[in-house]
């Protein structure tokens, strides 16, 4: 498998972390973007790495175009930021649900909004970080499912716009143990969800699906992978 250069978003811990150790170490050449820049620095040697708040639409472009200077293209895209809030939808903080709305939808469609014209030209691959609420809809969690119902529309709408030209893929993940659970204001639920999601798959196995779309695409392109603890 030929080493493909990857630009992700949101690499600074959890998923896009682990994938962006794990893509680098599958041997291939990452750019990673976060907000923390002391924790992109912890990233290993080798990871190229930039500042970058993916609700700054100049900043990403600039990153994307420093991603091609660095590596001389851009293969695949992860946009991978994004954070989750959940409360009733009546009792939420309005601007917890604009936010949460401003990353997880506006933050993707501007990172593949500035990474689009490189992807083809090099007829490169979209992964997209869903969810399993991009299909379902859970109690006190409209919102957040609503901005993954939007990741996968996305998904759908670059499917039919660059067929023949991108691999898409969607990657829907069920609970992981990382700490998107401690970005929900209301006490009462996050320490609730808290627990559930201790016992969620580690990052890890989800950037091992992230990979497989990757190294597969040879011979077949993953349009969804759905992941669940196996606890349930």
């Amino acid at each position: 498998m030929e080493s493909k250069r990857i630009f992700i978003t949101g690499a600074t811990s959890g998923i896009g972390r682990a994938a962006a150790i794990a893509l680098q170490k599958a041997g291939h050449r990452v750019f990673a973007i976060g907000r923390r820049a002391e924790k992109l620095q912890t990233l290993p040697n080798g990871i190229v790495t930039r500042t970058c708040d993916v609700l700054d639409v100049e900043s990403l472009r600039r990153a994307a175009d420093h991603a091609v200077d660095q590596m001389g293209g851009i293969d695949v895209c992860i946009p991978n930021a994004g954070l989750g809030c959940f409360d009733p939808i009546i009792s939420g903080k309005i601007d917890e649900w604009h936010h949460m709305v401003d990353v997880n939808v506006k933050g993707v469609l501007s990172t593949l909004h500035a990474c689009l014209p490189h992807l083809v030209k090099t007829r490169g691959h979209v992964i997209n970080i869903g969810s399993v609420a991009s299909r379902n809809v859970f109690p006190n969690s409209g919102v957040y499912c609503a901005t993954k119902h939007a990741v996968l529309a996305l998904s759908e709408s670059l499917r039919i716009e660059f067929k023949n030209i991108l691999a898409v893929t969607t990657i829907n993940p069920g609970a992981v143990d990382t700490p998107f659970i401690q970005q929900t204001s209301n006490v009462e639920l996050r320490d609730s969800y808290a627990t559930e999601f201790a016992k969620g798959m580690e990052a890890e196995t989800v950037a091992e699906a992230i990979l497989h779309a990757i190294q597969s695409r040879s011979s077949a392109i993953y349009s969804e992978i759905t992941l669940r603890p196996s606890h349930g």
